[in-house]
C-alpha cells in the first residue's frame, strides 16, 4: 500500500538483529545474506506462526473447483498455491480492490461457468465460499475486515454506489475493530434500485442492526455518504440507541451542489472522474462541449472513448457495465436532490481536504460549517491530507486512517 509492490517477505526482526557500522549505518548487505543463508530461521518459523492463527488453520480444498480458485487466489496475489486455505479471506491474503478486478477477470476466464459480481467476491471471499457460491439475495453490508474485539465500524458508499473505496483503508483495521462497508442497491441483475432516501436509510439501519444488534454504533459517510450516515445516526439515536461516533468523509450535510443540478452527461463524466477513466478537466468541460463528434444522447459511450484501454481492463468496464454503473449512480444523485437535511444528531466528526474545486478555505467555511447546524454539541473538524477524490487512495489513506483511528478511540473511550 504505501510503496506500490508486493514484497516477497515482511519480516519482523528484534533491533539486536540490525547490524551497525561504526558510523551507524544498517549493514543491509550483510542482512540480506544472513536472511538467504537460513540464520533467520527461527524468526520466520515465528512469522508462520503468527500468520496461521490470524489466517486461521491451513484447510486443504475440498473439490476441483475449490483448488481452482485457489490457484487463482494464488495467481493474483503472487502466492504458492500450496498455501491457500480453502477458507483463507482473499484481503487477509493482501488483496486490494484492484487485485479484486483482476481476481474477477481471472476466474471469469479460468472457469467459464463462474462469472461472479463484484460484490460476490466482497461478500464471500474465500476459495470455498466462492466456489459454492449462488445468487443471493441483496444484503447492503460488505464484510471487509472482520477481525478485533472494538465497536465495528460501518462506513456508507459515496455517490457511485460501491465500496471498493474503502477497501484499502480497511486493511488497516486488521485485529483493531472490525470494518464493514455499506453497498447500495441496483447493482445486480434483477435487483431494484431506491425509491427514496428514506428507503435506503431504513435499510442500512436494518441491515447495521442485525450485524450488531445495540449500540454504541460508529458509522461513517464518505461524499454522498456522509448525510446518509447523518441520516441513519438519526434513526438509531431514535431507536434509544447510542451513537457514540458519526463522522463525514469529505461530505457536506446536504446531498450534491443546491445551486446546480447535475444532469445526467455531467454526472456519468463525475463517475468517470472518479474512478479514474477522464482527468478533472475533461469532467468539467466535455459535458458542456458533447457535440456531433461525441454521443450526446449516450455519454457513457462518450466515456469509452475517451478511457484508456489499459485502464478499462483493470476496471473489467465496457460501454454496458459502465452505463449500468454510472445510470445508477445518477439514479442516488436524484434521490439526494430532493434530499432537506433536519433535525441533529449527539455529535458528529467532519475530515475534510482540498475539494474538486474552489479554495479549502471556501469549503470549510461555506459548505462544512452548515454541520453545526445539525448536532447538539460542537462537531469536530479535522483537517486531511490529499483532495476529496484521492484522500482514501495509496498516497494518503495511510494518513488519514491515523487521523481516523485517533478519531474512532477519542469517540468510544476504547470500546
Amino acid at each position: 500500500m504505501l510503496w506500490g509492490f508486493r514484497p516477497g517477505v515482511i519480516l519482523p526482526l528484534p533491533r539486536s538483529a540490525f547490524s551497525k557500522t561504526s558510523l551507524g549505518k544498517i549493514q543491509r548487505t550483510s542482512m540480506r545474506k544472513w536472511f538467504e543463508a537460513g540464520e533467520w530461521s527461527a524468526h520466520v518459523a515465528h512469522l508462520d506462526r503468527v500468520t496461521t492463527r490470524q489466517l486461521g488453520p491451513y484447510v486443504p480444498p475440498g473439490n476441483e473447483t475449490e483448488v481452482a480458485v485457489a490457484r487463482v487466489f494464488a495467481e493474483t496475489l503472487g502466492l504458492d498455491p500450496a498455501g491457500v486455505s480453502a477458507t483463507a479471506s482473499f484481503f487477509d491474503l493482501g488483496g486490494t480492490s484492484l487485485d479484486i478486478i483482476k481476481l474477477k477477470q481471472k476466474l471469469a476466464a479460468r472457469l467459464q461457468h463462474i462469472d461472479l459480481p463484484i460484490v460476490s467476491i466482497l461478500q464471500q471471499p474465500t476459495p470455498r465460499a466462492l466456489a459454492a457460491q449462488k445468487r443471493c439475495e441483496y444484503d447492503p453490508v460488505v464484510v471487509l475486515q472482520a477481525t478485533g474485539q472494538k465497536t465495528p465500524l460501518f462506513c456508507i458508499h459515496p455517490a457511485t454506489g460501491e465500496v471498493l473505496v474503502f477497501v484499502s483503508l480497511a486493511n488497516y483495521f486488521v485485529n483493531y475493530r472490525p470494518f464493514y462497508a455499506l453497498r447500495a442497491r441496483g447493482f445486480s441483475p434483477g435487483e431494484k434500485e431506491f425509491e427514496s432516501i428514506d428507503e435506503m436509510v431504513r435499510t442500512y439501519v436494518s441491515a447495521i442492526r442485525t450485524r450488531q444488534p445495540h449500540g454504541p454504533y460508529a458509522i461513517a459517510g464518505y461524499s454522498f455518504g456522509a448525510p446518509i450516515a447523518f441520516e441513519v445516526a438519526k434513526a438509531l439515536e431514535a431507536q434509544n440507541e447510542r451513537v457514540a461516533f458519526c463522522g463525514s468523509i469529505d461530505g457536506t450535510v446536504f446531498i450534491g451542489d443546491r445551486k446546480h443540478k447535475l444532469n445526467e452527461i455531467e454526472s456519468a463524466f463525475r463517475v468517470a472522474y472518479f474512478l479514474g477513466l477522464v482527468d478533472m478537466q475533461q469532467m468539467l468541460e466535455l459535458p458542456k462541449r458533447l457535440g456531433a463528434r461525441m454521443h450526446a444522447s449516450d455519454p457513457y459511450k462518450s466515456v469509452m472513448e475517451l478511457a484508456s484501454p489499459a485502464r478499462l481492463a483493470e476496471l473489467d468496464l465496457d460501454v454496458e457495465k459502465f452505463t449500468a454503473w454510472a445510470r445508477l449512480s445518477f439514479r442516488l444523485v436524484t434521490l439526494g436532490q430532493k434530499y432537506i437535511p433536519s433535525g441533529s444528531v449527539e455529535s458528529a466528526t467532519i475530515f475534510y481536504a482540498e475539494p474538486l474545486w474552489g479554495t479549502k478555505n471556501d469549503w470549510l467555511c461555506n459548505k462544512l460549517v452548515e454541520w453545526n447546524d445539525h448536532t447538539r454539541t460542537p462537531p469536530r473538524y479535522v483537517e486531511v491530507p490529499g483532495s476529496h477524490s484521492s484522500l482514501l487512495e495509496r498516497q494518503h489513506v495511510a494518513s488519514f486512517q491515523m487521523a481516523l483511528r485517533a478519531e474512532l478511540d477519542r469517540s468510544l473511550s476504547g470500546l
